[in-house]
């Protein structure tokens, strides 16, 4: 019988230390410079899904998961999929639990798909009573957060890293057509 702690399944390689470092100052920086620029100019940078999108984008930033266009648009598909949901139908276990699948499939749908904003409908609809959200949520911090996430990224990935980031920036169409 096959033990869960003693299998012999490979683990993943362990990180080269540049990539440890790599992360520390991406999510460092990232996060400091979101929370001290929304003190400073008194709007809404940061939000908790971003600390997630802060572990994609600087311990696999080579992912397609890691790339501008899944961050930024993953994460305003996601919160318009909360907002509209919170507008229409109000705060519920179960409307929460819709809204992530719908902003799932929507990700998806879109060709932007970004784990850490599936957590952006829970953040809304769970703290609704709480936040008065409107639609000003999505520029900030959504859109502006992000963004300023992709651009300490491109920072810090092209620093420490050989290989070029990113793979793609914000590419509406395909430049080759599908078969």
């Amino acid at each position: 019988m096959k033990s869960f702690f003693f299998s012999k399944e490979k683990l993943p390689p362990k990180p080269r230390n540049i990539e440890l470092l790599q992360s520390l100052i991406g999510g460092f920086v990232s996060i400091l410079f979101l929370i001290c620029f929304s003190q400073f100019t008194h709007y809404t940078f940061i939000m908790a899904p971003f600390g997630a999108s802060c572990v994609i984008l600087f311990a696999v930033s080579q992912s397609p998961l890691a790339q501008p266009r899944n961050v930024i648009f993953g994460h305003l598909i996601a919160a318009f999929v909360g907002l509209v949901f919170l507008k229409l139908f109000g705060s519920s276990i179960i409307i929460a639990a819709l809204a992530v699948g719908i902003a799932i499939v929507s990700m998806q749908y879109f060709r932007a798909l970004h784990p850490p904003a599936g957590a952006n409908p829970l953040v809304i609809l769970l703290t609704a009573d709480k936040i008065d959200y409107g639609f000003s949520f999505l520029l900030f911090p959504v859109l502006s957060g992000s963004v300023i996430l992709v651009m300490i990224a491109y920072l810090v990935n092209n620093l420490f890293n050989k290989t070029h980031w990113p793979i793609y920036w914000l590419a509406l169409f395909d430049s080759k057509k599908e078969p």
